[in-house]
């Protein structure tokens, strides 16, 4: 039963040695990068400060989508980031 699984995957593209290497560079390299660099971060600064910056991630991720894959932007995403840019300043201005 094994073997038959295992020849059916062998057909599909996955064993492509492109896709092997597409695989293993997002495992590996951009993963492993950011979660050095996340946890750094996390030295540095103290966990409240931190979680700010995890919110911050959405408008990252999408103004990245639109500059690189010209994703477009919409109203909601404009109404979203003035909400998610005013709890961060809500936060960091009445901190006490």
């Amino acid at each position: 039963m094994l073997c038959i699984i295992f020849r059916l995957f062998a057909k599909l593209i996955f064993f492509d040695p492109k896709v092997v290497l597409c695989l293993l560079y997002l495992g590996c390299i951009s993963t492993a990068l950011a979660f050095v660099m996340w946890n750094t971060g996390l030295r540095l600064v103290n966990a409240a400060t931190s979680g700010l910056f995890f919110l911050l991630q959405p408008i990252v991720g999408t103004l990245l989508g639109w500059l690189v894959l010209g994703e477009p932007l919409t109203w909601s995403f404009v109404i979203g980031t003035c909400m998610i840019i005013g709890s961060v300043w809500v936060s960091v201005r009445f901190e006490n």
